[in-house]
């Protein structure tokens, strides 16, 4: 009776070196075009740099008959190593920091020296080593990059992580499995399960890395415009649209939690005689100033935003009232007191207080409260601080007053 062979699939080397070339090339290409798109971002043109000497490498390597001798071994490795060390100066240059140009030049170094005093014979185990130790070392150096990244909301930042780790795993597992990968490569076919994984484990991270990274640099314009969309241009604080966005799940919180929680609103003494007397300019610089006092002294978990004009509003949370009215006459002091340079006009700030327990359970109720002790501390000569009477406001009863429900109203929409 015939005996019917198993099928046996030969997977070729020089093949998946083609094909490696190729999807690094496109990688490449794919990533400077984003660059051209946001030439903001140069780690999209380092990284692209870095596929492209990636599919030079993949080619020399692959087809030694492009230059002679072991050339095309030591020139392959050489553009491998320095492609991966551009990627990891791509990784720095993206979270902002400064990129080391001796640190990317330190692998290719190492392999060309290496190369030149030890004399590796192609397809080498101690060669396949050193490189794969040299790419590993770069590829965990990107993936701690990425780990202390300055802006951590990016959700492509994660998988992308992970697949850089992996990769650097594969790239180190490479080390004791040297002599399979030689024995490999002087046959063109795979000696070893293992060596179709790595191979394929490389087309998958060459092909879905630029994706990824692309996804990131449009994630970070995106997160860029959001945040300017919720900051004031001027001061750098939480604009009006960011502070009822912010503020009224931060009350939220405070309330389901059963603590207490004070908004102060404050509104800066005679602002218009202080830009006629200074400009524009000065007047900007006494907002910027006293943002920055009072930025300095609010907690982590306090909210402080510019409403408009010379108003502000801070909400603070685990407070009683006694120690938001010490918070804000400290304020008041620390602001009365300071020396701003060609500001002749001493500005001086007006500070309404009231509590959410007393004053109503939503944002626009607690600041039109707040409106009316501003109110009151303006009417009784400026520069001092009031709290809101001990009056609950409710837009629902008939006997709210006119303008409360007006300036609640106002409120209410942030602006655009």
């Amino acid at each position: 009776m015939p005996t019917i062979a198993a099928p046996h699939f030969l997977i070729d080397l020089h093949t998946l070196f083609i094909v490696t070339v190729f999807i690094s090339a496109t990688a490449g290409l794919l990533l400077l075009f984003a660059w051209t798109q946001n030439r903001r971002t140069t780690a999209l043109a380092l990284w692209g740099i870095g596929y492209l000497l990636g599919a030079a490498a993949a080619a020399l390597l692959g087809a030694p008959a492009l230059l002679p001798g072991v050339l095309s071994l030591g020139v392959g490795n050489t553009l491998l190593c320095t492609a991966y060390g551009i990627m990891w100066a791509g990784a720095r240059s993206f979270e902002g920091r400064r990129v080391p140009p001796l640190l990317v030049a330190a692998g290719p170094i190492i392999w060309i020296v290496d190369f030149q005093f030890a004399g590796f014979p192609r397809s080498s185990p101690a060669c396949i080593e050193l490189v794969s130790a040299i790419l590993a070392v770069y590829a965990l150096l990107a993936a701690r990059e990425i780990w202390y990244a300055k802006d951590r909301e990016l959700i492509s930042r994660w998988p992308t992580l992970a697949m850089v780790l992996v990769h650097a795993g594969f790239l180190l597992s490479r080390i004791p499995f040297a002599d399979v990968l030689a024995a490999s490569a002087a046959t063109g076919q795979p000696q070893s399960a293992f060596v179709p994984v790595m191979a394929f484990q490389a087309l998958f991270v060459t092909l879905c890395l630029p994706f990824l990274r692309v996804a990131m640099s449009k994630e970070r314009a995106e997160l860029e415009q959001r945040k300017a969309a919720l900051t004031d241009p001027l001061t750098g604080i939480a604009n009006r649209r960011a502070f009822f966005e912010q503020g009224t799940p931060l009350l939220a919180w405070a309330q389901d939690d059963r603590r207490s929680a004070a908004l102060l609103l404050f509104d800066l003494d005679r602002f218009k005689e202080v830009n006629d007397t200074a400009g524009h300019q000065g007047g900007d610089r006494v907002l910027k100033a006293f943002c920055n006092l009072v930025g300095s002294a609010v907690g982590p978990h306090d909210l402080f935003g510019r409403l408009g004009g010379e108003e502000f509003a801070c909400l603070l949370a685990d407070v009683n009232m006694a120690q938001a009215l010490q918070f804000a006459e400290r304020l008041r002091g620390a602001f009365a007191t300071l020396h701003l340079p060609g500001i002749q006009a001493r500005p001086t700030v007006s500070v309404g207080v009231a509590m959410a327990g007393e004053a109503g359970r939503t944002l626009p109720t607690l600041l039109a409260t707040a409106d009316r002790a501003l109110y009151r501390a303006k009417a009784e000569g400026r520069n001092r601080v009031a709290r809101a009477p001990l009056v609950v406001i409710d837009d629902s009863k008939p006997e709210t007053t006119r303008r409360n429900r007006d300036r609640a109203a106002a409120l209410s929409v942030p602006a655009a």
